[in-house]
């Protein structure tokens, strides 16, 4: 009998959030916090076998995609590079890359050569370094000429002058 209560308990709690989080969708959607690793594929429970059986998809199922990863199968899958447990996507790193050492970059770019422009071709899988430092020093003065370019025109500018 008290597992018939608890039953009924757990079915009105569930309904009772299906109603809130139809009342939250309805509001400006908000960033996700497991948005910033951009490029993976994956929910808030991180990567391993939970994240393959439960995908991206959040509330509730992250719990049971959390348990699931506590098999031991998370560890494997971030040792081998497994159950999506890879490297974030060439795009994502760049992303990354720029955002962090920005200014960095400026800097490198008034120079027209520095260790983040040799880091950051090498982030982008660039063919010719050198080729790179020269066609982004020269693309970026051009279109920026007084400097402050966003990021994402930063990595625009980047991905042209990696070509």
């Amino acid at each position: 009998m008290k597992l018939f209560y608890v039953l009924i308990a757990l079915i009105f709690s569930l309904g009772i959030n299906a109603q809130a989080q139809q009342k939250v969708n309805k509001r400006k959607p908000m960033k996700r916090m497991d948005e910033n690793a951009a490029g993976l594929k994956y929910g808030m429970a991180g990567c391993g076998l939970g994240s393959i059986v439960f995908g991206e998809k959040g509330g509730f199922l992250q719990v049971f995609a959390g348990v699931t990863n506590l098999t031991g199968l998370q560890t494997f899958g971030i040792s081998t590079g497994t159950s999506n447990c890879g490297e974030a996507s060439k795009q994502a790193k760049a992303s990354e890359f720029i955002e962090v050492n920005k200014v960095a970059i400026e800097t490198d770019l008034s120079r027209g050569k520095g260790e983040t422009l040799s880091a950051l071709s090498e982030v982008l899988d660039c063919r010719n370094p050198a080729a790179f430092e020269t066609n982004i020093k020269n693309k970026y003065s051009s279109q920026y000429p007084n400097g402050g370019a966003t990021t994402a025109q930063l990595e625009a500018t980047a991905y042209q002058a990696c070509e």
